[in-house]
């Protein structure tokens, strides 16, 4: 019986130390702080002056609003609910923030932020998707919540998408 009680201890001691090592390797509290993020709350007529003319401009159904491309940064800027600042993201191939680029494989995502909130199809998005929540967690909602999508598990990313969750609250 001493026996089994000190391997499960073992056990419990070696999971704590997993949990405490991708603890570790997830992005600190401030996410704020990263370049690519730098960008919530900033004004269309801001990015438009900081980038220059957008390569493609597109509108939002349903809330409205508008998005802007730029090619040479993988990004679209998303003003949703016809907001006039930022509020959303979108990051393609290429594009690095939070450690990561678009591009990795799900495996090697998790290498640098730690284990997912979700990982598996999404039926609605026609993708496989791992999914992350940042910051304050309120009902369920995380202040920032990132979802990175692949045509299949195990292939490189196609996109992420970085929802400003707290904009809304």
């Amino acid at each position: 019986m001493k026996k089994e009680a000190l391997i499960w201890l073992n056990i419990l001691l070696l999971l704590g130390l997993l949990l405490v090592i991708f603890e570790k390797n997830r992005p600190g509290e401030n996410i704020y702080e990263d370049e690519a993020l730098q960008h919530f709350g900033v004004s269309r007529e801001d990015i438009i002056e900081r980038y220059g003319a957008p390569d493609y401009i597109g509108s939002i159904g349903g809330p409205g609003g508008e998005t802007l491309f730029y090619e040479d940064i993988k990004t679209l800027f998303i003003f949703a609910g016809d907001s006039n600042v930022v509020n959303n993201l979108e990051f393609f191939p290429g594009k690095e923030f939070l450690g990561v680029k678009v591009g990795m494989t799900f495996d090697e995502i998790v290498g640098v932020l730690g284990l997912p909130r979700d990982r598996g199809y999404d039926f609605y998005m026609d993708d496989y998707t791992i999914v992350y929540h940042f910051g304050e967690e309120i009902s369920g909602m995380a202040e920032v919540e990132v979802w990175f999508s692949a045509e299949y598990d195990g292939e490189p990313t196609r996109r992420a998408q970085v929802f400003w969750k707290k904009y809304w609250r």
